[in-house]
């Protein structure tokens, strides 16, 4: 089994451990995130979330699969040249520096950030900049920059602003939600215990199946969305460890960038008798944050030179 195919069953095994409680609410978000995207004319629809937790919030990070029926695939990459995104090599990034830390917190009485602001958006590019330094890989991420306008579809369709016209890149941060958001999208509880979501969103055909168009046997990504949570006491220390009162924002955002770029969840996490998560080995794709991790190394290397190895040269 390749590293590739090893992490999609890491993630599919966390699947399998998520509750199926609010399984009916997911599934009807679903079908009305596809009604939208086929109002706009899209052969589009999400097909699943990944999200990291707060080690100390005693829940694992999770992925789950939206309309369980049929396509059961965690595998999605983009393809190059698609004319379906942009047509580039490249693989586009974009920062929303509209719901930023600074002006979203407090709306339902989070933590104020200690953080300076611009903090939030410095460490969203910063992540762009560390991916896109990976010497395996060829793939070029290209920063775009900051958006100037609130974006981001999942968002606005459950209400918290955003744009539901736009797909503004291959991958997005879309800033900051409040802990109310994860509840609606983790079931009860996750606004206080997810750190960061990613959604994926797959190219379709007129009968609603996953697209192949370079048949390398995986589906076609269309884009990604990342929003991170404003329940936290996010820090910008690189010296991040469980129990010490922060998170570091920039490692939960290279977690995430992570996911934008294919990655799954990676590690085995358990709870010790003090109650605490402990996961092996380490890495930034870890389902559930410890420590910070800036760096892409180890396992998440190897992930990702599977993953883009073999990205054409324009």
């Amino acid at each position: 089994m390749n590293f590739k195919k090893l992490m999609m069953a890491t993630a599919a095994g966390a699947c399998a451990m998520a509750a199926n409680a609010y399984a009916v609410d997911l599934d009807a978000f679903a079908d009305q995130v596809n009604a939208h995207m086929a109002s706009l004319g899209k052969n589009i629809e999400i097909d699943y979330m990944e999200y990291i937790t707060d080690a100390e919030s005693e829940q694992m990070g999770q992925t789950i699969i939206f309309k369980n029926t049929g396509n059961k695939q965690l595998a999605f990459d983009f393809v190059p040249f698609d004319p379906r995104r942009t047509g580039l090599q490249e693989i586009q990034m974009i920062v929303d520096d509209v719901d930023t830390l600074h002006a979203v917190s407090g709306m339902e009485g989070e933590p104020i950030p200690t953080i300076p602001a611009g903090t939030d958006i410095a460490a969203f590019h910063s992540v762009n900049a560390t991916w896109d330094g990976v010497q395996c890989s060829t793939i070029p991420v290209n920063d775009l920059g900051d958006s100037g306008v609130d974006l981001g579809i999942v968002q606005n369709i459950l209400g918290y602003g955003g744009n539901g016209a736009i797909v503004a890149a291959d991958v997005g941060h879309y800033g900051f939600l409040p802990p109310s958001f994860f509840d609606a999208i983790g079931g009860p509880g996750g606004g206080a215990g997810i750190l960061g979501v990613t959604f994926t969103f797959r190219f379709i055909d007129g009968a609603g199946n996953s697209t192949d168009i370079d048949n390398n046997g995986v589906a076609d990504a269309a884009f990604r969305e990342i929003y991170y949570n404003t329940n936290f006491p996010w820090t910008d220390n690189p010296n991040d460890v469980i129990g010490d009162g922060g998170i570091d924002l920039e490692s939960v955002a290279l977690h995430e960038m992570g996911h934008g770029l294919s990655q799954g969840h990676f590690g085995n996490g358990f709870i010790n008798k003090n109650g605490k998560i402990i996961i092996a080995p380490k890495a930034s794709m870890n389902a559930a944050h410890t420590s910070a991790h800036r760096e892409v190394t180890g396992t998440d290397l190897g992930g990702h030179c599977s993953n883009w190895a073999n990205w054409p040269v324009n």
